[in-house]
């Protein structure tokens, strides 16, 4: 510990910037890691794992399902102990984990240990990963949160296009148990060193202030050891704008899970090539990677609700889209469109937590609301997967869950930003006197 802070404290002093971008990068090298189980890698595995071992769509798309659940249970807790234990060990401790499940999988050659080593990967990409570093972000940014997590993002996308190709080029190339391992190694390899030596859990930790603001005002705390931006658990829960954002959540990630588990199928369905498929898939990680600054920015610009909308009002039309897409052209305009989708939903739900709930208990607040995305990730890819199996195409897919995705677009904009009450504010103001 002292010799990490120490690290940090040199590190400050020596780089001619503020080292909240240091985090920024560290915690980013755990997002790019905590796409190697993402959907897309996965849909370059269902026609080889379904070839080689006889399993059905639905089957291979219910290990989505089985990690989902199973973050489910461990996602409040895992955002206890983010806000307890702080960022830093929760995030080393999940690459590691991560890393061996990927490995592993280049072992599992029945169903019970293919989920169970697939659900342990999914665990980490849901909670440890994404709100363990968009939250410390949030701790070193204010004014400048945005294009903060935004970056964070940026290496998500740059992740998920990484592993997208590899998946597929070892594959062709090589075979389905050479693509796992080479997943995890890179996991393994980029992202644990990061996490465990340059991850600093406040600016206060090294006698910094969030943005380098040189102003100590925004960041003092009271007796009650809440910074003035904050709400507590209970403040939280008691908010309309939290329960929309969480209905909300189910709803974005069980549509756009549900397509794109499947993508990579329905691609190959309408006679794109395996190579073909996955470029596409890895184009839309490009327009993520670019998306996420630009969601970040407009972030810094608009109230959050309207972005949402934004992200529910593409998501509802790629997904209708993709009932015309026929060729490589049409292929390639669905995805750009999905990435700008995948971008803006990891950054405007990171923000606009942050934004309407502060920083002192937004672990286990996210945790909480990752529940809800949780149980949406549960249940889109296992209902397109029984869809299709039972109709023996996605078109009915892509119509529902177009249409849910255009009418949350509107639901969406009832979730203002919340206000206390006078007398829960002003006895709070009276504490930090």
């Amino acid at each position: 510990m002292v010799d990490r802070m120490s690290l940090a404290s040199k590190l400050k002093k020596i780089l001619p910037f503020y080292y909240g971008w240091v985090v920024v990068g560290a915690s980013g090298s755990a997002v790019f890691a905590r796409m190697a189980p993402s959907i897309t890698t996965l849909t370059i595995f269902i026609l080889p794992l379904s070839q080689q071992f006889g399993w059905s769509r639905t089957l291979i798309s219910g290990s989505v399902t089985a990690g989902a659940l199973a973050a489910l249970v461990l996602s409040p807790a895992i955002g206890w102990a983010i806000d307890r234990y702080g960022v830093r060990p929760v995030l080393v401790v999940s690459m590691v984990v991560l890393g061996l499940a990927m490995t592993s999988l280049a072992w599992a050659t029945v169903p019970l240990t293919f989920y169970i080593a697939f659900a342990a990967a999914r665990v980490v990409f849901h909670t440890p990963a994404p709100i363990g570093a968009s939250t410390v972000v949030s701790r070193w940014f204010i004014r400048k949160r945005g294009r903060a997590i935004g970056l964070i993002f940026l290496c998500g996308a740059i992740g998920g296009l990484v592993f997208t190709m590899m998946a597929a080029q070892m594959i062709e190339h090589f075979s389905i148990k050479a693509a796992w391992i080479s997943v995890g190694v890179v996991v393994l390899a980029v992202s644990v060193l990061p996490s465990l030596f340059l991850v600093v859990e406040r600016p206060a930790d090294i006698g910094l202030l969030p943005d380098d603001d040189r102003d100590p005002q925004p960041v003092d705390k009271g007796s009650n050891g809440l910074s003035d931006d904050s709400w507590t658990v209970a403040e939280t829960l008691k908010t309309r704008s939290f329960w929309i954002l969480f209905f909300m959540g189910m709803a974005l990630l069980g549509v756009s899970t549900g397509v794109n588990v499947h993508i990579g199928a329905y691609y190959r369905d309408q006679g794109l090539t395996l190579t073909l498929a996955a470029t596409a898939i890895g184009f839309s990680w490009v327009v993520a990677a670019f998306s996420s600054i630009a969601w970040g920015r407009l972030l810094e610009r608009i109230e959050g609700r309207y972005a949402y909308s934004m992200v529910f009002m593409l998501l509802g039309s790629s997904t209708l889209f993709l009932l015309t897409v026929d060729d490589i052209g049409g292929a390639f305009v669905a995805a750009a469109i999905l990435g700008s989708v995948s971008a803006g939903t990891n950054v405007v739900m990171s923000i606009m937590y942050a934004n309407y709930y502060g920083r002192d208990s937004l672990g286990r607040i996210r945790g909480i609301s990752e529940t809800g995305v949780l149980l949406g990730q549960s249940a889109g890819p296992l209902l397109a997967g029984v869809l299709f199996d039972s109709r023996g195409s996605y078109s009915f897919v892509f119509l529902l869950f177009g249409g849910i995705a255009l009418a949350c677009s509107l639901i969406v904009l009832m979730a203002k930003p919340p206000v206390r009450p006078a007398k829960a504010l002003h006895a709070g103001q009276e504490s930090l006197i």
